[in-house]
């Protein structure tokens, strides 16, 4: 199915629907949930929620993106990192209306970095968050190093020293996330009471509390890293370990 918009009363609620890879996305998939993201925001809710089904979201999707970058140079690469993937952190940046993570499951590398560019999230106890990139000997794509150190100043080095696995109950004490039974009631009850502040106020906020957040310069930077990352012996060498391989269409 993709991704799908439902409408609560108050909440946009977009759904990553690829459950059977924990809605771990590819180029072509960043894309769509980038523009079902940007639909959401002008359907006249208070609020955008972001959640999928079964998982959050467990990263990227490791044998399509090596299928898009095989015989890519560094800067092929890096264009589909900006273009592509960025898409995402670019559409919640300019949502135009609050957003809000509604994280089950997994929340790993690129489904960390999705979660952090929301205003607001709520986990399940049971969710499992990472920052993940560095298994790969990758950095953080999409602009998730900057919005981690932003919301807890020195976490992602004690991540980078601990294997990356950050417990529901750390991201809880470090003001990350908020644990909850049921996540997405919880981000729907939070947009129903945001929708008595006023689409216009609620417009002001938005923009004063985004101002610190990363920018197109650094995003840019994020994809030059990552080109370099992505088509390096190293990369290639983690590759042919984890035993993955492009996939084909």
């Amino acid at each position: 199915m993709g991704v799908t918009i439902d409408r609560s009363a108050h909440a946009a609620i977009v759904t990553l629907r690829w459950p059977e890879r924990r809605n771990a996305l590819g180029p072509q998939e960043a894309e769509q949930v980038a523009e079902a993201i940007a639909e959401a925001a002008g359907s006249g809710a208070a609020a955008l929620v972001l959640t999928g089904e079964k998982a959050f979201c467990a990263g990227g999707d490791l044998p399509s993106i090596l299928a898009a970058i095989e015989g890519a140079d560094p800067a092929e690469v890096e264009a589909i990192v900006y273009d592509r993937f960025q898409t995402l952190a670019r559409a919640l940046r300019g949502c135009r209306i609050p957003t809000v993570a509604a994280v089950n499951g997994a929340a790993i590398g690129l489904g960390l970095d999705l979660a952090l560019w929301c205003d607001r999230r709520f986990v399940a106890p049971s969710a499992r968050l990472g920052q993940g990139w560095a298994r790969m000997g990758l950095v953080p794509g999409t602009g998730g190093a900057a919005l981690l150190e932003r919301l807890a100043p020195g976490l992602l080095w004690k991540l980078l020293g601990s294997g990356g696995e950050l417990t529901v109950d750390d991201a809880a004490a470090h003001g990350i996330a908020e644990v909850v039974a049921d996540p997405v009631a919880a981000a729907v009850e939070f947009a129903a009471a945001l929708s008595r502040v006023g689409s216009q106020a609620l417009a002001g906020y938005v923009a004063l509390t985004r101002t610190g957040l990363p920018d197109d310069a650094y995003l840019h930077e994020c994809a030059r890293l990552q080109s370099h990352r992505l088509t390096s012996a190293d990369f290639a060498r983690r590759v042919e370990r984890s035993g993955l391989t492009a996939k084909k269409e």
